[in-house]
């Protein structure tokens, strides 16, 4: 669970109560109405996400949007509110740890220094997609020249997402199940796992600098 929940309303914790486990529910959200909306922000932003419709039969553009609305809700936020220098792009040109003419479809920077990378696809074996994190790579760039110790990344297949952590020598661990986000139950877990990015992404950078 995240170490302070996130603040939702009640109309929308009681949808959740019919998709998710109660139990599930009070580890990770608060009512606003009782606690008071500590980040105005977020509590938008993440009731969207929980609650928009899955994108089919849709082009990956149009795929990327709907993705987007949990990205924009947790790192979009916390983008706001970090002292460090975070900023958030897609299909951008990123030299220090990717090959030449090869993009990351989604990347979060903290102070310049790549942390966080996604690749995205309409459809396919979601694990296979996840060998383009490391495919696009330079060799040997994870862990070297000032560079973090790990580096935190996702894969979509359409609506399936898993997170990946790519390690010095190039090799890869999941870090997360193969989540579907057609599943109410796996979007509350999409969020949890981001919240965890922004905090894990944030610690290797402070404990390197």
């Amino acid at each position: 669970p995240p170490q302070v929940k996130i603040p939702i309303h009640h109309s929308t914790y009681g949808w959740l109560k019919t998709h998710v486990e109660d139990e599930r529910l009070q580890d990770i959200f608060d009512i606003v109405e009782v606690v008071g909306n500590l980040c105005p922000k977020l509590t938008p932003r993440v009731e969207t996400a929980l609650q928009v419709k899955v994108a089919t039969d849709v082009t990956e553009g149009m795929q990327q949007c709907f993705l987007d609305t949990f990205l924009l809700g947790v790192i979009g936020t916390a983008q706001e509110y970090l002292e460090l220098d975070a900023k958030v792009d897609r299909n951008a040109n990123e030299l220090s740890m990717t090959q030449t003419k090869s993009r990351p479809d989604y990347l979060l920077m903290l102070n310049g220094l790549l942390v966080f990378k996604g690749e995205e696809k309409k459809a396919g074996d979601v694990r296979h997609i996840a060998l383009e994190l490391i495919d696009k790579m330079i060799p040997g760039s994870v862990g070297k020249d000032g560079k973090l110790d790990y580096l935190l990344g996702y894969a979509t297949a359409g609506s399936r997402v898993l997170f990946e952590c790519i390690h010095g020598d190039g090799k890869m661990s999941e870090c997360s199940d193969i989540l579907n986000l057609e599943r109410v139950a796996d979007r509350v877990t999409l969020i949890v796992i981001l919240l965890n990015v922004v905090r894990v992404a944030c610690a290797l950078y402070n404990a390197k600098y």
